[in-house]
């Protein structure tokens, strides 16, 4: 099963050092990955190609909500971590409190630190760490549009609308019901599932 790739930090270490001994290069990345969309499918996939295996240390829901704000995450930490398992070019997925992972980043010792192309060698966390032993830093230009807050705040905007589309429709008479709902039946929109439930 995938979440076996879902491991603590000694059962890291112990594969790490298995991968190791096979010669394989290590790929390192990190983050929140907070409702997976496109841009992070993308962003992994081609982290993979990078190396030989990939590693995604994933922040927690303490440590998620201490970055991204307190409605922050969406998804709970083992959510995520199944999503992040899930891929198949995902090799093992570590959790982590902390609000940088420079202890996974020192103890990991990756060949290759991936962060997306919003970062520098500057203000990746744990590049001098990396490159003082041998490793690369790479970043992966992130896919425009693309953002789980853009999605959350799409969300939100739908949600809104349609309240106020169901306060309107609840004053209106019912010529006026019988209109819209041919509209929208011929539109095949999703409205016609609330006016089914209100109307009846």
């Amino acid at each position: 099963m995938s979440e076996n790739k879902i491991m603590n930090y000694d059962q890291t270490i112990k594969l790490l050092k298995e991968w190791r001994k096979k010669g394989e290069r290590i790929v390192f990345t990190n983050g929140c990955f907070d409702i997976v969309h496109l841009g992070h499918i993308n962003y992994l996939e081609k982290a993979r190609q990078l190396g030989d295996k990939l590693i995604v240390a994933l922040n927690t829901e303490k440590s998620t909500s201490q970055i991204k704000g307190p409605q922050r995450p969406v998804l709970n930490e083992y959510a995520r971590a199944r999503h992040m398992a899930a891929l198949q070019f995902v090799d093992l997925v570590i959790l982590f409190d902390e609000l940088t992972p420079i202890i996974l980043i020192e103890a990991i010792q990756p060949n290759i630190l991936v962060k997306g192309g919003d970062y520098t060698n500057q203000t990746i966390i744990g590049a001098d760490f990396v490159i003082q032993h041998g490793g690369t830093i790479q970043t992966i230009p992130l896919i425009k549009g693309y953002s789980t807050t853009a999605l959350i705040k799409s969300i939100q905007n739908d949600i809104r609308y349609y309240y106020k589309f169901l306060i309107k429709f609840k004053k209106m008479d019912n010529s006026e019901i019988e209109k819209i709902r041919s509209g929208l039946i011929a539109s095949d929109s999703i409205l016609v599932d609330y006016i089914v439930l209100i109307d009846d």
